[in-house]
Parts: C-alpha cells; sequence; structure tokens
C-alpha cells in the first residue's frame, strides 16, 4: 500500500455526526469484531494539541503519516481524539468528555473510550433562554436532581426615543432578575453534589449564556469544568431535562477517506 500524504487538506472528512453513547458503544464492538490491521490511538486534549504528539502516533507507514493528517485537523478537540485506522478506513472520535491517558496500539485496542463511555461522571447541566431555565444533575444516564421554571422577559422593542430606552431599562433589569434567580436555582441543584461534579453542559444561545455566567458566581467558580459545548435545547423544561442524557452523552464521530 503507497504511503497516504501526511498533509490534513488530502485526508477529507467524508462524514461527520453526532452519534449517541449506544451508536458509539456500537461502532467499538465492529472495530474489535473486526481488528486486522487496525491501529487505535488515544489522546487526551492538552497532547493532541501538542507539537509532542507524534511520539503517541504509529511508527508505521501510511498509518503515521494518516494519522499525524487527522490528529491535526482535530487538534482543537477539548475532549481528545480516539482514532482508529483499519486499512483504507479511518474512523475519529470525539467523545463527549475528555479522555484522561493517551494511548496507542496495533490491534482494536479500544479500551479507553469504552472506559470513558462507562464511567458514572457527575454532570451538571444549566439550560436556560431569556424567560426560561432548567437545571439537573446527570450520574451517568440517570437525572438524579432537577428542577425548572420560567420568569417573564420582554421582547425587544423596535420603537425609538424615550419610550424605547425606558423599555430598555426595565428589560435589562428583567434579564438580571432571571439570571439571579436561576443563579440561585443552579446552586441550590448543584448544593448537594458539587464536590463529586466533574463536569458541568450549558445549553441555550449563547450569547445569553455568556450573560448570565458573568453574573452568576458559582458557574464562574466552575468554569474551569465547564465544556465548551452547547447543548441542543430548544424549550428549557422538564421534558427537555428528562432527555438531557441522551445529549450529554453524544459523540462526534468522523469517517476520513
Amino acid at each position: 500500500m503507497a504511503p497516504c500524504p501526511g498533509n490534513s487538506k488530502d485526508m477529507e472528512r467524508k462524514d461527520s455526526r453526532w452519534i449517541g453513547k449506544r451508536g458509539v458503544l456500537a461502532l467499538l464492538d465492529d472495530l474489535e469484531s473486526s481488528s486486522e490491521g487496525t491501529h487505535a490511538i488515544h489522546l487526551t486534549p492538552q497532547t493532541a494539541r501538542s507539537p509532542d504528539s507524534g511520539r503517541y502516533l504509529p511508527e508505521d507507514e501510511p498509518y503515521r503519516s494518516r494519522a499525524a493528517a487527522i490528529v491535526s485537523d482535530l487538534a482543537e478537540s477539548e475532549t481528545g481524539v480516539a482514532l482508529y485506522l483499519q486499512g483504507e478506513r479511518a474512523v475519529a472520535v470525539l467523545p463527549p468528555f475528555p479522555l484522561e491517558a493517551d494511548e496507542v496500539s496495533g490491534g482494536a485496542n479500544v479500551a479507553p473510550l469504552r472506559r470513558l463511555l462507562s464511567t458514572d461522571l457527575t454532570v451538571g447541566v444549566v439550560m436556560l433562554r431569556l424567560g426560561r431555565y432548567a437545571v439537573g444533575v446527570l450520574r451517568g444516564d440517570t437525572l438524579i436532581a432537577s428542577k425548572t421554571d420560567t420568569r417573564y422577559v420582554k421582547h425587544r422593542h423596535r420603537a425609538g426615543g424615550t419610550s424605547q430606552r425606558r423599555f430598555e431599562r426595565s428589560r435589562e433589569r428583567l434579564v438580571r432578575e432571571l439570571y439571579d434567580k436561576a443563579c440561585q436555582v443552579v446552586r441550590d441543584v448543584f448544593a448537594p453534589y458539587q464536590r463529586d461534579i466533574d463536569y458541568v453542559l450549558l445549553g441555550g444561545e449563547r450569547h445569553t449564556l455568556n450573560g448570565f455566567v458573568k453574573r452568576c458566581r458559582l458557574l464562574q467558580d466552575l468554569r474551569a469544568k465547564t465544556l465548551s459545548r452547547l447543548l441542543d435545547v430548544d424549550r428549557p423544561n422538564q421534558k427537555a431535562l428528562t432527555g438531557i442524557a441522551f445529549e450529554a452523552w453524544k459523540s462526534r464521530v468522523i469517517a476520513f477517506g
């Protein structure tokens, strides 16, 4: 087999999807069942971004060049990269939560990713849109605490002049009250589990969440544990919380060719 170029542009992404935990575990089963000629590479976020990542790549070609190209393409992943090279097939998984160790092996050693997906992590979830919020704590796939509420916030006012300025001041006050109430609920829901929380996930519109985090001291304190990925949520309510474990544990799976 001729060596594959190491340029990331030559390794085109053929397919990229967000897949739930069961789907990723089924993919790992498939890789294990056809392990001949496979190289498995698991890199933490820090190593994937490091110029020294090459020492964790396969020694033999064309696998080394292919792996280097893909890792370079995905280096900014905040959860690391699990990469499986099998003949002409290359599949990368960006897991829902960070990989904790670097490992490269010949054969389909999918254990590091399988272990992560089987861990009962404690995850705080905050979903917020103007007028509505939902807060929960997950342990593994189980929602162990939750609270939702609504609070009126005026829609934007399009008139001009003094009336508009008065309206905007009133609206800003209502937004602050929403943020403060939601922050208190986050504090109340998280409190019994705060020492155990491994990660925090946010859901909603990024601009609104940025304003909320700036005003909520607890979320500032948890910033180091807060992932940048936003959960897909239209209406933060109890129904959204009921299905939030599926969203929280999704991985991004990318096929290269």
